[in-house]
């Protein structure tokens, strides 16, 4: 029985996914890739959902790990412009914990810099991430991009500390919420 974990890492621009069938044993590529974002209207957004909800429906996760994405402001490298992107990105991943929320599945989200130190990365560069990541899934492609990596990591990280942590913790919505909004 496969229990895939599906992991997001939200951007402004691209949407990373990663599918991962996870055990005891460790983890296994089942599908990744990387959605186009467009937050320009109503469209772009309907776009974005019904891709995600795609993904939802294909794999039928039994945890959605979503990449929080914490602002750091005080750099100076850090314009309006990088402000901008962050903000997108925070709203694009709390567009689709609450998708799947809303589907009643699990969701988790965790921070890029606690999913390095869990892969034994924390300080290291985007290479050695993408070692870690080849060295903990089965399979997982010699080529893929920089979004749907850091979306499996975030799958990884995520289902490790879902089979330790209790479930109170979990964050559930009930489907019911879906059909009957208030």
């Amino acid at each position: 029985m496969e229990t895939i974990v599906l992991g997001f890492d939200p951007g402004a621009a691209r949407v990373g996914w990663a599918a991962l069938d996870v055990d005891a044993a460790g983890a296994r590529h089942v599908g990744s890739g990387v959605l186009p974002v467009d937050l320009a209207g109503d469209p772009g957004l309907e776009a974005l959902r019904a891709a995600a909800g795609a993904l939802l429906s294909r794999y039928r996760p039994a945890l959605v790990a979503v990449e929080r994405v914490v602002r750091v402001f005080p750099r100076p490298r850090f314009g309006p412009a990088m402000a901008s992107e962050l903000c997108g990105a925070s709203w694009v991943g709390a567009e689709l914990a609450g998708l799947a929320a809303a589907r009643g599945l699990i969701v988790r989200t965790a921070t890029l810099q606690a999913v390095r130190s869990a892969l034994g990365c924390a300080r290291a560069g985007d290479s050695a991430l993408a070692a870690a990541v080849r060295a903990r899934v089965v399979g997982w492609p010699a080529r893929s991009s920089e979004h749907a990596r850091d979306a499996a990591a975030v799958a990884w990280s995520t289902s490790r500390e879902e089979a330790s942590a209790p479930a109170s913790q979990s964050w559930v919505m009930s489907a019911e919420l879906d059909r009957n909004p208030p």
